[in-house]
C-alpha cells in the first residue's frame, strides 16, 4: 500500500517574504514582434538589439544597419534575424572578430548572443 502524498502550498522559509521576485531592472524586458509595436517601440527593439550585440563603445552611428532597421521595422524580418543580420555585420567582425583571438572572440559572441560566461574551457 502506497502513502498517499500531501498538498503542500509553495513558501519560502521567511513567512514575511511575499513572493520570490520583484520585478525592477533586475528583470529583463523581453522584446517581440508579436503585437506589431508602434513607432516608438520598436525603436526601443531596435536600441535593445544594438546594446545586445555591440559593446557601449561600438554603438555609434557608423555601426548602425539602416537596412536592417528599416526591414525589422517594416515586418519583412523577425528580432531573431535582426540579430543574425548584427552578428554577420561588417561592423561587428571588424570590431570583434578581427581585433581579438579567436578565444576571446568565442567569449564574446557566447556573453553578448547566450547573455552568459562560458562554463569552461572546453566551451571556448
Amino acid at each position: 500500500m502506497t502513502i498517499p502524498l500531501l498538498d503542500y502550498p509553495l513558501s519560502s522559509q521567511n513567512q514575511r517574504v511575499k513572493g520570490f521576485e520583484v520585478p525592477g531592472d533586475e528583470v529583463a524586458k523581453i522584446y517581440t514582434l508579436q503585437n506589431l509595436p508602434q513607432g516608438t517601440e520598436v525603436d526601443e527593439i531596435v536600441w535593445a538589439c544594438y546594446r545586445q550585440i555591440f559593446n557601449e563603445q561600438q554603438i555609434i552611428a557608423f555601426n548602425r544597419q539602416v537596412n536592417l532597421e528599416s526591414q525589422l521595422k517594416n515586418g519583412q524580418i523577425t528580432v531573431r534575424d535582426f540579430i543574425r543580420g548584427l552578428l554577420l555585420s561588417d561592423s561587428f567582425r571588424r570590431l570583434n572578430y578581427d581585433t581579438n583571438s579567436n578565444y576571446r572572440f568565442v567569449e564574446i559572441c557566447i556573453q553578448r548572443v547566450l547573455g552568459r560566461y562560458p562554463y569552461n574551457n572546453e566551451e571556448n
